[in-house]
């Protein structure tokens, strides 16, 4: 925190000084052509490159292309016909006007490789969620919106009431092998890898980019299977608007929700502000099946608050400074209560701020990003033997945090040629203390871990554009330090035999990850790609510093432990049909090294009550193949029909195992546990302003095993979902029907989902137009 203090003034007095540089430049607005309303988020690219900027709340854009005129421009967004513009002068331009079409085929994207593209101009598998998707899709969390995605696999298995959401990609298991994104800067925490998916409101986000594969050439840690980044909505150019909203729906869940938004002068610069918030609050459901319940089993209540706030300054069309904070906080039952009425939870208290810069100093364009969280988690567990003869209850309190700034420059060397350099420094650490209130254990487990690197990209763009070829190399150097494990005064309910102090000493790593990939446009319906790339995953700080049990027995820290590896080959591309039809694909296959497993040291513990656990430690030994596929087809006929349909498929297989057998199962030739092994989704939506709007979506989940050694297979399940909205003069209506044919599945911790529920949404907006 006392690094963010630093690094976001020194940064503002950086954009205020570039800001003024003088530069030739071509400004210009977008508009409807019936409506004559702005057009925000148009994309303005140059067509002769990968140069391009989005249009403001306002409709405005200002680009700077390194060559001068004449040059063309090319406009495209969501639901009008492309258009383009010759440029012969310098200057600001009369407003363009796009007309309305049908659904685009392709979809500009910039998460991939920095700048702009048609994902039909990546060399990779690219998905974008935008605005309309967002707006048909029933959904209670932002991790909702992802479920069709193919070869991406949402684990929300008991809906808005699940302690968070597990996703993966490309059949691997485990959501830190995932980079999040949030406005370009990463989610992920460095004490457990995953995410808390509830921070962020459904309501604020804007798109959504999915990159199918390893990034970490661009992305560095937690990018091994792909990298998804959520871009939320900025804070329009009006005097004054905003929204209210209330919701209701099964299990006794309820809620409010308000956005508010304006401008204001600040230092002679407009600035805009939005501001949201929400609380949500809902009895829940047992999620224990009927025939295994006891009289321990509660249902999973849930209460959660939040406040997003976005200030934008536009000292030009085309440069911009942000400032976003986020403060979220909740509590969410565990489904068990012995004693204690609130009974066991899992509670975060979360406060995030971000910044963001984009804009140009001469001809070179510059991003820079910055962020800093902190989270406090707080867990009550209590839970009591089979013969009621042992109670126990205890506390986790623990504090982590994340800090870092990434900062890119790029700029077109050679009229085909765009280079890309870039640096990105993190910091993260972990402080967690577990006190037992049944026995006299005290377990404290400190940690800390900073991340360095360097990146550069190319992209090269030959035989008048229908040939591009993309490479990236990446460095990060990482250092752990100050891990600390103290036990004081333990019994058996911790597995320490006397007070322990273990200071451990640092360890450092790196890690080179390159990227090639070649993508050929021979004509108007056919785009192909071939790529090789490469991932990883670093240890976890919980990992490195914490000993305690856990479910597989008595768990030992290893502060030695390495990064996770992961190599990819692909090929892929996408066939267009006439303006309304086109198939994407793509086929990969994954060779991963040092994949990180518990291991039995051969020692065991006494646990109490003749419980004798086996001592593990998490370490590198494992090698892994993954082979699969991804498939899609879309089929948009009328601006007021949209329908696609995908399938994915993956055989993910240990293939090296290094362990001592006589301690150990050897697990080469398993299958990895917890990944669906086939996926199908479609989405047909029905856009109609005079009656309502429709949106239904089936998903298919196919079978997992549902443990290491394969012994069972967690059973497949489907589920169709239903949104019902209407919008008039401001107010909205919408009913959302999560699993129509109430057809509750089991999930991997054998627990049931929901089965059939209703949310029931009404809002009003206003100064919007």
């Amino acid at each position: 925190m006392k690094f963010s203090k630093l690094f976001i003034p020194f940064i503002f007095l950086f954009i205020i000084s570039v800001s003024a540089i003088s530069q030739d430049c071509v400004t210009g607005r977008v508009i409807d052509s019936q409506s004559k309303q702005p057009l925000p988020g148009v994309t303005v690219k140059l067509k002769s490159g990968n140069l391009g900027v989005s249009t403001d709340m306002d409709g405005r854009f200002r680009i700077c292309p390194p060559a001068s005129p004449p040059f063309s421009l090319e406009f495209t967004h969501v639901g009008y016909s492309k258009a383009e513009m010759v440029i012969t002068t310098w200057g600001d331009l009369a407003k363009v006007s796009l007309t309305s079409s049908p659904w685009p085929i392709d979809q500009v994207v910039v998460t991939a490789t920095l700048s702009p593209q048609s994902t039909r101009e990546v060399p990779a598998m690219v998905s974008v969620i935008d605005s309309t998707h967002i707006n048909a899709s029933p959904a209670t969390n932002v991790d909702n919106f992802l479920r069709t995605i193919p070869n991406l696999f949402v684990d929300r298995s008991k809906g808005v009431f699940s302690k968070n959401a597990s996703v993966s990609m490309r059949g691997l298991d485990g959501s830190n092998r995932v980079l999040i994104l949030y406005d370009g800067t990463p989610l992920n925490k460095t004490s457990y890898g995953f995410i808390n998916w509830s921070l962020i409101s459904p309501d604020i986000v804007e798109q959504i980019e999915v990159v199918h594969g390893p990034s970490s050439a661009l992305f560095g840690n937690n990018a091994m299977a792909g990298v998804i980044n959520i871009r939320t909505k900025e804070p329009a150019d009006k005097k004054f608007y905003g929204s209210v909203g209330a919701e209701a729906g099964g299990f006794g869940f309820k809620g409010v929700k308000s956005t508010l938004g304006g401008t204001t002068t600040l230092f002679n610069q407009d600035v805009r502000i939005m501001a949201s918030g929400f609380w949500r609050d809902g009895d829940g459901y047992i999620a224990e099946p009927p025939e295994i319940r006891d009289s321990t089993n509660v249902p999973l209540y849930l209460t959660e608050k939040g406040v997003n706030i976005k200030a934008l300054i536009p000292f030009t069309d085309s440069t911009s400074f942000y400032v976003g904070t986020n403060i979220y906080t909740d509590r969410r039952g565990a489904g068990r209560a012995v004693y204690l009425a609130d009974g066991s939870y899992d509670a975060y208290t979360t406060n995030r701020l971000h910044i963001g810069y984009n804009g140009y100093i001469q001809k070179f364009k510059f991003d820079i990003y910055g962020f800093a969280q902190r989270e406090v988690y707080d867990r009550q567990n209590e839970s009591l033997n089979k013969t009621g003869d042992n109670y126990r209850i205890y506390h986790t309190d623990q504090q982590s945090g994340d800090v870092g700034i990434w900062a890119n420059m790029s700029r077109k060397i050679v009229p085909n040629n765009h280079l890309t350099f870039g640096v990105d420094v993190k910091h993260g650490y972990m402080e967690a203390i577990d006190i037992y209130r049944t026995s006299t254990d005290i377990i404290q487990r400190n940690g800390k871990v900073t991340f360095g690197a360097i990146f550069l990209q190319d992209e090269q763009t030959l035989l008048n554009k229908k040939l591009r070829i993309l490479g990236g190399l990446r460095l990060d150097y990482a250092t752990f330090y100050d891990g600390l494990l103290d036990v004081q005064s333990p019994t058996s309910n911790t597995g320490f035999a006397s007070d322990t102090t273990s200071n451990f000493g640092k360890n450092s790593w790196y890690s080179l990850n390159p990227k090639l990939g070649v993508r050929y446009i021979p004509n108007h319906w056919l785009s192909t790609y071939i790529s090789v790339s490469s991932g990883f995953m670093p240890a976890k700080l919980d990992d490195l510093v914490s000993s305690r049990r856990i479910s597989k027995g008595f768990k030992l820290a290893n502060p030695d432990l390495q990064p996770e590896h992961l190599v990819t080959y692909e090929v892929g591309g996408n066939i267009k049909i006439g303006s309304s039809l086109k198939f994407d694909a793509a086929l990969f296959y994954s060779q991963g090294r040092d994949f990180q497993y518990f291991v039995s040291t051969g020692d065991s513990i006494d646990a109490g009550a003749d419980d004798i656990r086996p001592i593990v430690m998490r370490k590198n030994i494992s090698s892994v193949d993954v082979y699969g596929g991804e498939f899609s087809v879309r089929f948009t006929p009328t601006k007021w029909l949209y329908t696609r349909a995908n399938f994915s498929f993956n055989h993910s297989t240990i293939k090296g195992y290094d362990v001592n057998p006589e301690l150990d199962v050897d697990l080469t030739g398993y299958g990895l546990a917890e990944v669906p092994q086939q996926q199908a989704s479609v989405e047909v939506f029905l856009l109609s302003e005079r009656i309502a709007n429709l949106g239904v979506i089936w998903i298919y989940t196919g079978k997992q095993w549902g443990d290491d050694i394969n012994s069972h297979h967690i059973k497949p399940w489907n589920t169709l979902d239903l949104r019902v909205w209407k919008e008039f003069n401001g107010v909205k209506f919408s009913m959302d029907v999560f699993d129509i044919f109430d057809n509750p599945y089991i999930d991997k911790k054998g627990l049931q989902s929901p089965g059939r529920y209703f949310l029931f949404t009404l809002g009003y907006s206003f100064g919007v137009n």
